[in-house]
């Protein structure tokens, strides 16, 4: 039997989700160490199950949906939406790549974790 995560959302999911992106946002614009944040970098751009990814399904389920629907053809405002849902999700898509660059950034905080601190006044 599926559990609580494939329940029907209400609004109220899809608000908090929204809320957690600003919170994370505003994290972000914290400064933290790059160390607590990549953390975060995982669950957002994952190429398969990130929040990018996911949210890309959804547009295109929202563009099926309007397009599935005949009584709504030949109304320009959803004709136009037609063109930008259909849009969307090829264009978030593309964003898969910050999935594949976690590891390199992973790597170069590491390293520069691991390399001797520089004395004051020395140079490079």
């Amino acid at each position: 039997m599926p559990g609580s995560d494939y329940a029907d959302p209400i609004p109220a999911d899809v608000q908090e989700a929204t809320r957690t992106l600003v919170r994370l946002t505003r994290y972000i614009r914290s400064n933290p160490d790059a160390n607590d944040l990549l953390p975060y970098l995982v669950p957002l751009v994952d190429k398969y199950d990130g929040a990018v990814a996911r949210l890309s399904q959804a547009l295109a389920e929202v563009n099926s949906y309007f397009y599935g629907k005949p009584e709504l053809t030949g109304v320009d405002d959803l004709d136009y939406l037609w063109g930008v849902y259909s849009d969307a999700p090829e264009f978030l898509l593309e964003y898969n790549t910050l999935d594949w660059q976690l590891n390199a950034i992973r790597y170069e905080v590491e390293r520069r974790a691991a390399a001797p601190s520089r004395q004051a006044g020395s140079t490079p």
